[in-house]
């Protein structure tokens, strides 16, 4: 005898009674919602403790009743010991179902309609899957008593019934209430979030600006530096050793046509180290001067005596001059401009990862704006149905 299809039809056909509207604005909505749900939940208290009191009247009817039924003399109504064993073991297991249903009805635990409702319903559901075989059974010899607690739970289903219908409107106004509620404070943590966003759009506004007065104070420290007479100085320095390397390049190149390395590898054929050292310079004569300043190679010469006088004053003139180009290197100091330019490509850098945070920030709040939107919405819909007309502030 389940009675939640019975409530599925009443709240589906329920007609909402006239409302008498009225007008709000959010600054007001927390305190009319709460007054609405101590007015909502005052009711359910009523309407709860009708129900209890119903059950309480009930049980005592259907426990009244259990004892009448235990009290019916089946030996005198039967003779047949199959038919009387059907019957003992059908009102033992339909009064034990019967037993545990009140058992479940009256110690009911919620405070919310809709969850009494729902649990009063599983009640019914349960002890009718249960009971309805034992009942068959004991109803054979038992017709009359087990008859009237039958009309008993009916009457108790019509009554707890009736009282829902009465009070219908009360659970979906909780619901509305709840969904309300929930969505208020979810707009409170939405505020939360936007206001911390917020903050950290202005945090890194604020530091771009300074950022880009960094490179600023860097360029004009740079173009300082650069017409200071130090480093102009410092830069004709390296400009004469930039040219003296060329011209150390070029003596080197006419060095490498006095060579005959033809003559060379096959001198030293046989000879594999050496032979390694005269590819080297064969295949990178520049590289290979400048590691050793020719001393491989002058060794080499003069073994397979094929050095000239030319040969040993050109090479003893390069290594000389790369020599005083290596002390005039010591007397050049590292370009102050280069590495206050890495400074500035650093703090570029850091302006555009500022960027990439306050677009990343900008479209989380448009996100959480459009949510906020979205709940304010649902409120103002819920709001509509129970007769608020919310209102911008």
């Amino acid at each position: 005898m389940g009675i939640f299809d019975f409530f599925k039809k009443i709240f589906s056909e329920s007609k909402k009674p006239e409302l008498i509207r009225e007008k709000t604005n959010f600054s007001n909505i927390e305190e009319i919602i709460k007054k609405k749900i101590n007015e909502t939940n005052e009711k359910e208290e009523k309407v709860i403790s009708s129900i209890k009191e119903k059950i309480a009247t009930f049980a005592k009817e259907l426990k009244d009743k259990i004892k009448i039924v235990n009290e019916v003399d089946v030996e005198a109504k039967e003779k047949n010991d199959k038919i009387k064993s059907a019957v003992y073991e059908g009102r033992k297991k339909y009064v034990e179902f019967l037993e545990r249903f009140i058992e479940n009805i009256e110690t009911l635990k919620e405070t919310n309609l809709e969850e009494i409702m729902e649990d009063i319903n599983l009640a019914f559901l349960r002890f009718n899957e249960n009971s309805s075989k034992s009942y068959e059974r004991a109803t054979i010899r038992i017709g009359k008593e087990m008859g009237s607690i039958k009309e008993t739970l009916k009457n108790l289903s019509s009554e707890i019934i009736s009282i829902f219908s009465e009070n219908k409107e009360i659970v979906s106004i909780s619901k509305k209430l709840s969904l309300i509620k929930l969505k208020l404070n979810e707009i409170k943590d939405t505020n939360e979030k936007i206001k911390k966003i917020d903050e950290e759009i202005l945090g890194i506004s604020n530091k771009i600006p300074e950022k880009e007065i960094e490179i600023k104070d860097i360029l004009e420290n740079i173009s300082k530096i650069k017409a200071s007479s130090d480093y102009l100085e410092n830069l004709e320095k390296e400009r004469l050793v930039q040219l003296e390397e060329k011209e150390v390049e070029k003596e080197i190149y006419s060095l490498k046509e006095l060579i005959d390395f033809k003559a060379l590898l096959n001198f030293f054929h046989i000879f594999e180290d050496k032979m390694t050292i005269v590819k080297l310079y064969k295949e990178d004569f520049q590289k290979e001067l400048k590691n050793d300043k020719g001393s491989r190679l002058l060794k080499l010469l003069n073994e397979s005596k094929l050095n000239t006088e030319k040969i040993e004053d050109k090479i003893n003139k390069i290594q000389n001059k790369i020599r005083e180009i290596e002390i005039e290197k010591t007397d050049i100091r590292k370009d102050e401009t280069q590495i206050l330019a890495l400074e500035i490509e650093k703090i570029k850098e850091e302006i555009k990862n500022l960027a990439n945070e306050k677009e990343w920030a900008d479209k989380k709040n448009e996100k959480l704006k459009i949510s906020k939107s979205e709940n304010l919405k649902i409120i103002k819909d819920e709001l509509n149905i129970m007769g608020v007309d919310l209102e911008e502030d």
